[in-house]
């Protein structure tokens, strides 16, 4: 059997059995538990629904499309925040680029902010500001106040705002980020709801983030006009 016959043999397997241990797919498929963890990447690549359960037992389900598409989006108000990080202006073509550098920025952040007087443990924010042709991102940590700016750094504060929130569930490929945000825009347009087209979207990493999972969890806000 061919890999891509597996995918499929495989995707089907996981649609009909719902709920699952990476284990308990290795042993069926007879498969490295490892093979198997990579097979699941793939699959959520491809648009498989796959959502990591918490708690003892743990493993993945497969969510119903009405989870995937709108479940938990709702609005919420945020309060004025201050944030502290690094900020790269790039064009819409260089999105992979992004993907490459912001890990990288992240690192050297939370490096040289360990020795700050900054309140820990840190909590972690990406900002982003999107033109016709362009936008302009940023990795940072919310502070309470700005004590001092490192150098190559900057600061910046964003006003009380009304976001839509909704929470990522699938792997951290741009497609699948970008599906999560195309569905809060169309539950928007449902709810009539207009993007606020000059304030930072954002998106909040933390304690439930873990990048080396197959499934990232992390909260995404959309700025909203009252």
């Amino acid at each position: 059997m061919t890999k891509t016959q597996k995918l499929i043999e495989l995707m089907d397997y996981v649609k009909r059995k719902k709920s699952f241990t990476v284990q308990e797919l290795a042993d069926e498929f007879s498969v490295s538990y490892r093979t198997m963890w990579r097979y699941l990447q793939e699959l959520s690549t491809l648009g498989v629904p796959l959502y990591a359960d918490q708690g003892g037992k743990g493993g993945y389900r497969v969510l119903d499309h009405h989870e995937v598409s709108s479940q938990d989006c709702k609005k919420i108000t945020l309060e004025n925040s201050t944030f502290i990080g690094f900020q790269f202006d790039a064009p819409y073509s260089a999105r992979r680029e992004t993907e490459i550098l912001a890990p990288k920025l992240w690192i050297k952040l939370l490096h040289q902010l360990e020795e700050s007087s900054y309140k820990k443990p840190f909590q972690k924010f990406a900002l982003a500001q999107f033109r016709k042709h362009d936008f302009s991102y940023y990795i940072t940590v919310k502070v309470d106040d700005i004590l001092d700016t490192p150098k190559g750094m900057t600061s910046l504060c964003i006003p009380k705002l009304t976001y839509v929130k909704k929470t990522h569930n699938q792997t951290l490929e741009l497609e699948d980020t970008i599906h999560t945000y195309e569905t809060i825009y169309k539950w928007m347009k449902e709810h009539n709801l207009k993007q606020h087209e000059h304030a930072f979207h954002l998106e909040q990493y933390d304690e439930r983030f873990n990048p080396r999972k197959p499934v990232a969890e992390f909260d995404i806000f959309v700025p909203i006009m009252n």
